[in-house]
């Protein structure tokens, strides 16, 4: 009888250790939800927040303003060098995002990008390259412009240079859903 019971208790230890572990492994394959803020370095911000400021002076110029197209490029040209935040590359994220397209073609590619707000890429300027992700999507993925996803996969460094933004980061996407 004592026999009997301590392989009882053996199997329900063995049981419950295996219970528990099935927690913990979803726990470690599970992917964290980020917010864009997250994306950029904190004194980088401040530096955006300056630079806007600065072109408040050419919201009421015209179209071919040597100025404010001299004004532009150089912020353009500073938000395509964007730094980003090296302590999340690696890191097993799920984030928001609108579709842009890579192409003119609009999808004959199946590599996207992901911004933070609709419209973003589609009207100049674009954001800035840590406020834009290359999406590599899982084979059969479909995606139209300005679709709302949710991206899961693992974050990664890559500026991708494109007509409609540079990117300073990638995902290899484990999975695309529509944002619900």
């Amino acid at each position: 009888m004592r026999r009997l019971f301590l392989r009882r208790c053996l199997l329900l230890t063995a049981g419950l250790s295996a219970g528990l572990a099935y927690p913990l492994r979803a726990l470690a394959t599970a992917y964290k939800e980020i917010d864009w803020e997250e994306l950029i370095p904190d004194g980088w911000r401040k530096q955006v927040i300056l630079e806007l400021a600065r072109m408040r002076r050419f919201a009421n110029t015209e179209d071919g303003d040597p100025k404010a197209e001299q004004a532009y490029a150089k912020l353009k040209k500073t938000w395509d060098a964007a730094p980003i935040v090296k302590s999340m590359l690696g890191k097993k994220v799920r984030i928001p995002g609108y579709v842009v397209p890579l192409d003119a073609e609009r999808m004959q590619s199946s590599d996207f990008l992901i911004v933070p707000y609709f419209g973003a890429c589609v009207h100049s300027p674009p954001p800035p390259a840590n406020q834009i992700i290359l999406i590599v999507p899982p084979k059969g993925t479909r995606t139209r412009t300005m679709d709302a996803i949710w991206v899961e996969g693992v974050l990664g460094e890559e500026r991708t240079f494109s007509e409609a933004g540079t990117s300073a980061y990638v995902i290899k996407a484990d999975r695309v859903t529509p944002y619900r």
